[in-house]
This record gives C-alpha cells, structure tokens and sequence, in this order.
C-alpha cells in the first residue's frame, strides 16, 4: 500500500508578482513489494507550474520505491502579476505501479495553497 503526504515550503505564494513555492509529495511504500510511483499534478488558472509560460498541468516521475521506504520529490509552482491573493486549491493524482507495469493503486489529494500580498519590511 502506497501512502501521498503533501506540504509546500515555504507556506506563502506572493500575489502580483513572480514568485514560487515548492509542492513536495512524500511517497511512502508500506506494501509487500517496489513500486513505480508517478503524480499528475494540476494547478488553478492563475497559477503556473512553468515560470514563464501558463502550464497548469503536469506529471512527476516520483520514481522506484522500496518495501518500507520513501522518497520526495518536488516541483515548482509559480505566481504572476495576475496573481490575485487568495486561497488556490491544486489536485494530485499519484499513481503506484506494480513490477508488471500495472497500475497498482490510484491516489486523489488536494493541497490549499495560500496566496497573499507581500508586505514591506518594517522596524
């Protein structure tokens, strides 16, 4: 049984302006046996997993995970001028193969990122 844990680091998306925050999905192999682990990740329209262009939907090779082993991968997600701050919702299908090639399991989640203005700094 394969287990997806998300976090962002760090935790604020600027608004109005280029900026990104790391999405990293931990993948965890609690089954009998390896699995291929890869991730569909899909952002909102404001959002951009590219910093230069709209992308907003890719897929992360998480890689081969042994019996009782992790691993963690991240991808970028990246904000734009037109940026409004407020919460995005990005969806993470994970897929878990078996040695065969088969898809094993399928895992849907969801991560809020929050989005906010940037604030000048102050003494």
């Amino acid at each position: 049984m394969v287990k997806l844990s998300l976090r962002c680091h760090p935790d604020v998306l600027f608004g109005f302006s280029s900026h990104h925050v790391e999405l990293i999905l931990r993948v965890e192999n609690h089954g009998e046996g390896v699995a291929w682990a890869e991730a569909d990740v899909s952002v909102p329209e404001r959002l951009s997993l590219s910093p230069n262009n709209s992308l907003r939907k890719g897929r992360l090779r998480v890689g081969i995970v042994g019996k009782e082993e992790y691993l963690e991968k991240a991808v970028r997600v990246y904000s734009n001028s037109f940026t409004n701050p407020q919460m995005y919702k990005c969806d993470i299908t994970l897929f878990a193969f078996n040695r065969d090639g088969v898809i094993d399991s399928r895992q849907e989640k969801s991560i809020n990122l929050r989005c906010e203005l940037k604030k000048e700094a102050s003494l």
